[in-house]
């Protein structure tokens, strides 16, 4: 009998050393944007583990997330804070940037004082990675774009947004964006418009960019067009079903009045 209570143990040991194994290596894994759509909104909680002061919420042990409400302040900052040329080309565009937003940014931008728009300072540059596309073909296509773009904007120091709410409704919450600061700051898309993955092998891609002084706006008004965003300084994200409101409110600004 004793012999057989100490097997039963030593397995019950094992067990728990596996589990805890297991666990530690789970814990050391980066979210990717992918992880959105494997996990629901109650999953994503688990990603939230560290709250700090308030207004604000940590999504890892890197960042924590200013939230900004009502409305009518997120027009505010703004104005302050956003990329001129950007709220320029937005002016003129009339159209909003959009992206999917990380599980835990969604997490921040819900909660119990109504939707707030979130300020995104370190999220990690992720297109070189097979994991964003579940595709080595995609990650080697972006890292040969990174070296013939070199300098500046490219995909190891940027994100890729979209001209529809539909489509960054497919990594996430839909959020329109706005890069923050006047330095490190451009844009780059498909000449023609389009996606940069997956591609067209029949046709020849061109990247242009904002710097080469082609209209932001221009591209801004395509039909569900991706544009890669470098933000060095960060972005604000703002719930695309505050839209109308931000609309509303960005119409009485100095810099759309004027």
């Amino acid at each position: 009998m004793l012999l057989v209570a100490l097997f039963v143990l030593c397995q019950r040991c094992a067990v728990v050393a596996c589990y805890n194994a297991q666990r530690e290596g789970m814990h050391h894994r980066a979210p990717r944007r992918r992880d959105f759509i494997a996990s629901s909104f109650g999953a994503a909680s688990t990603l939230l583990r560290y709250p700090t002061a308030p207004g604000s919420i940590r999504a890892n042990a890197d960042e924590s997330y200013q939230r900004i409400v009502p409305v009518e302040k997120v027009a505010e900052y703004i104005q302050r804070f956003c990329n001129s040329e950007f709220l320029t080309s937005v002016l003129d565009a009339r159209s909003f940037l959009y992206r999917g937003l990380f599980s835990a940014q969604s997490e921040a931008v819900t909660q119990s004082d109504g939707l707030a728009a979130i300020v995104v300072r370190d999220e990690p540059y992720d297109l070189l990675d097979p994991e964003t596309y579940q595709s080595k073909d995609a990650a080697t296509y972006f890292q040969r774009l990174d070296e013939e773009m070199r300098r500046g904007i490219r995909p190891s120091n940027s994100h890729l947004g979209t001209t529809c709410p539909k489509e960054a409704a497919q990594w996430g919450m839909a959020a329109s964006i706005w890069p923050l600061g006047e330095k490190g700051v451009d844009f780059a898309w498909i000449e023609g418009g389009g996606v940069f993955w997956p591609i067209d092998n029949a046709n020849r891609r061109i990247v242009t960019t904002q710097s080469r002084g082609v209209k932001l706006a221009e591209a801004l008004q395509g039909d569900a067009w991706e544009i890669m965003f470098r933000a060095d300084r960060g972005f604000l994200a703002v719930p695309a079903e505050l839209d109308g409101a931000l609309r509303s409110y960005l119409k009485k600004a100095p810099i759309f009045t004027a």
